[in-house]
């Protein structure tokens, strides 16, 4: 069995670069936090076990293309994207901040400042919403494809709306 289904290279490289440099054990554990919490609820834990094992046998799943669909033609972006957004969105949230006796920081140079919560969020939401929609290809390619993938129970669960509205004043 492989550790992951993405390499921390593979995080950059599918989703967004990263300007600065993370600790690969930090974004190992990223990886592993979305692996576990979003992609193994989506698959099911024997579809997921089962890609894992013989990822060769998945490559469309996992890499994306383009494919038969009941409308034709359909492009699917893949599970190694969607699991690198959603590591990266991990990473934006937790960045490479410490815990201080001053607070969370990031080190920026041999000083720290704090992050900005807003900009945080915003980019953190931002990643997570792409995230979601390329693992919804990939739950309505595996419901389109059941026969050909008979460990997927059609019991895929993603959230399908991260905003939060909230209405200020009258």
């Amino acid at each position: 069995m492989q550790k992951y289904l993405i390499t921390t290279l593979e995080v950059s490289s599918l989703s967004r670069s990263m300007s600065v440099h993370v600790d690969e054990d930090k974004i190992e554990t990223y990886i592993r936090e979305s692996e576990s919490i979003d992609i193994k609820s989506a698959l099911g834990d024997a579809l997921y076990l089962d890609v894992k094992d013989n990822p060769d046998k998945y490559k469309l799943l996992l890499e994306g293309g383009i494919y038969e669909g009941k409308d034709g033609k359909q492009l699917l972006t893949g599970l190694k994207t969607a699991l690198a957004y959603y590591t990266y969105a991990r990473i934006v949230k937790n960045g490479d901040g410490n815990v201080t006796r001053y607070g969370f920081v990031q080190k920026e140079s041999e000083y720290s400042s704090h992050i900005e919560f807003k900009e945080k969020v915003m980019a953190y939401d931002d990643a997570f919403s792409i995230a979601d929609r390329y693992l919804k290809e990939c739950v309505m390619f595996l419901n389109e494809k059941k026969e050909e993938y008979p460990l997927y129970k059609g019991e895929g669960k993603i959230k399908a709306n991260r905003t939060v509205y909230r209405v200020i004043g009258e």
